[in-house]
């Protein structure tokens, strides 16, 4: 695993590993679109590539699409339960003076969150996200998947109670819909998921990706992980630790790699 300190010089280092060992393969499929034989998706890839930011923040991120990414990450953590929660006292060793509260959502109500699809965001890149667009709607938003059953307040306060624990996963796939959609059916997330940990005082996120595109998405999708970061970090009261990210496919298409490398 490669270790930088800063993202610049991180995005450099990669850059150059992609270019460099960077292997071609010929997908069949790009998201929901057929690109079997098109020679502008021939793709150079980099397999189950790895690295860690040892020191990292949000605005120390370069080539970040703003203003889209910020409106991006204000509809994810957007909560979609904010008008079904209800108070729920938890004691501590049964003393009235310690009680604390904490919002929960009734198990009837958690599959009736206002969720954001497709929100304002896209329109601000409506060039790369219009032909996603079916029926008015995204195949999935990252704002429907990071709250799903409410993970993202259980992830939360999980951190808060047993910040040692290794079960603090927030998942974006969801294994009983997308592994029927593989294969051009429809848009699956390329995002799997975060993991984060409480260590030395810090804390630390994973980032796991299956499919990432150089040129199009990863600043971007690198400075939204880093906000979730941050954001879960002055949740639970935490300063940011390091940042770890692993993509299984770190690929940039031909059609793009001319204007990168």
């Amino acid at each position: 695993m490669r270790l930088y300190m800063n993202a610049e010089e991180a995005f450099e280092e990669i850059k150059r590993d992609l270019s460099e060992m960077g292997i071609k393969v010929y997908p069949k499929t790009m998201q929901d679109k057929y690109i079997w034989g098109n020679p502008d998706y021939e793709t150079l890839e980099l397999q189950n590539y790895n690295y860690t930011i040892l020191d990292i923040t949000s605005d120390s991120i370069p080539g970040v699409v703003q203003p889209w990414a910020d409106l991006e990450f204000g509809e994810r953590i957007t909560d979609p339960y904010s008008q079904r929660r209800y108070a729920k006292v938890n004691w501590e060793n049964g003393d009235k003076d310690k009680q604390q509260y904490s919002w929960v959502v009734l198990k009837d109500d958690i599959d009736k969150g206002n969720f954001i699809n497709p929100g304002k965001a896209y329109l601000e890149r409506f060039d790369v996200w219009e032909e996603y667009l079916h029926d008015g709607k995204l195949a999935y938003t990252y704002n429907e998947l990071i709250w799903k059953n409410d993970q993202l307040t259980k992830v939360i306060e999980r951190i808060k109670e047993d910040p040692d624990s290794r079960q603090l996963w927030l998942s974006l796939w969801d294994n009983s819909k997308h592994i029927d959609l593989l294969g051009g059916v429809s848009r699956v997330p390329c995002s799997l998921g975060y993991g984060f940990q409480v260590r030395e005082g810090k804390l630390n996120m994973h980032y796991v990706m299956r499919s990432c595109d150089f040129s199009t998405h990863f600043r971007n999708d690198v400075y939204l992980a880093v906000k979730l970061l941050e954001y879960v970090a002055k949740e639970t009261g935490y300063p940011v630790g390091n940042f770890t990210h692993t993509i299984f496919s770190l690929h940039i298409y031909k059609k793009d790699a001319e204007g990168v490398f």
